[in-house]
């Protein structure tokens, strides 16, 4: 038994006796008496009320008529998850509107220690998203667009939806909701016309599940994106600093094929819809956002005239 199970099933043992002693505990849980007592102090941490006695025959026991809080966590739990928080902010996220009321309901459970320990790690770490003038400051930036969490919502319902722009309405299949460049798209498989469209939530204004008797059967679908699957018109060949800027932000579906056990070098291949214009302009900034070690091998003559059209509007600006 680790020790997260040993601490929870000893708190549901002692919450059930009106007295016990640490020889009850060790005998109980076969471990040693500083484990116990190392125990015994994670339990107190975590809010359990507990009263010790001395004396030959002393021992614990649980203060009356205070109750078990539902959810226990140690103080590695809650840094973490607090780090976790800290770490979301100013990245767009759905579902974290309300991200400040959790945080308070997260420190509001732990101690008065770990809540400095909290606050204190909440003025040290400063993220890539941070404010490092203002390590709690929310920016503008962090408020994802309104119809993603919508998206997502009905995406849990079914993956099979209709999408409304100011254009058209088209029913897909939702492959990937990703971020790319502070931006929302959709990654989605047209039913009608059987192929991949990306859509910026932005664009997007209603969303609905297709009715389940007009729903294709999954296996369907899968078939038809096999079928259709475009032939990779975009290769990349990068080295190590480039591979580096991949991580930071990694192409939403594409992943990298290493060349080397020591991850130094990889290859992308992808494929780009050169008649959305936005897609070129896209991935012309991504590209140059890698750097220098990443080459590009192969590539259509439209991406290439925008990557040289970009280029030159930045060497444009230096003179």
């Amino acid at each position: 038994m680790n020790k997260t199970a040993r601490v929870n099933t000893m708190m549901r043992y002692i919450n059930n006796r009106q007295f016990f002693t640490i020889r009850e505990l060790m005998t109980h849980f076969h471990v040693s008496r500083s484990t116990v007592i190392r125990d015994l102090n994670n339990i107190q941490e975590l809010g359990m009320p507990l009263t010790a006695s001395v004396g030959r025959d002393g021992g614990y026991a649980v203060l009356q008529n205070q109750l078990l809080p539902a959810v226990q966590f140690n103080s590695e739990e809650l840094k973490a998850l607090f780090v976790s928080f800290l770490a979301t902010l100013n990245t767009q996220l759905p579902y974290l509107q309300n991200r400040k009321t959790l945080t308070e309901k997260l420190v509001a459970i732990a101690s008065q220690t770990q809540q400095d320990d909290l606050l204190t790690l909440q003025e040290l770490l400063v993220f890539s998203h941070t404010n490092p003038a203002n390590t709690r400051l929310t920016e503008l930036t962090d408020f994802a667009p309104p119809m993603l969490k919508t998206l997502l919502n009905t995406c849990l319902t079914s993956r099979q939806v209709q999408l409304t722009t100011a254009s058209a309405t088209t029913t897909v299949w939702v492959r990937h909701v990703y971020n790319r460049q502070e931006n929302w798209f959709v990654d989605a498989w047209d039913l009608t016309h059987h192929r991949f469209q990306e859509i910026a939530v932005t664009a997007i204004q209603a969303v609905a599940p297709v009715a389940q008797e007009q729903t294709l059967d999954p296996a369907a679908i899968t078939a038809a994106i096999q079928a259709a699957r475009p032939r990779p018109n975009v290769v990349i060949h990068l080295q190590a600093a480039a591979i580096q800027q991949f991580r930071q932000h990694p192409h939403p579906t594409a992943p990298l094929q290493f060349l080397d056990p020591f991850q130094q070098t990889a290859r992308l291949e992808c494929a780009l819809d050169v008649t959305q214009p936005h897609q070129l302009a896209d991935f012309t900034h991504w590209l140059l956002y890698l750097g220098p070690t990443a080459t590009l091998i192969q590539a259509p003559t439209a991406l290439k005239t925008v990557i040289r059209r970009e280029c030159q509007a930045r060497l444009a600006q230096l003179s």
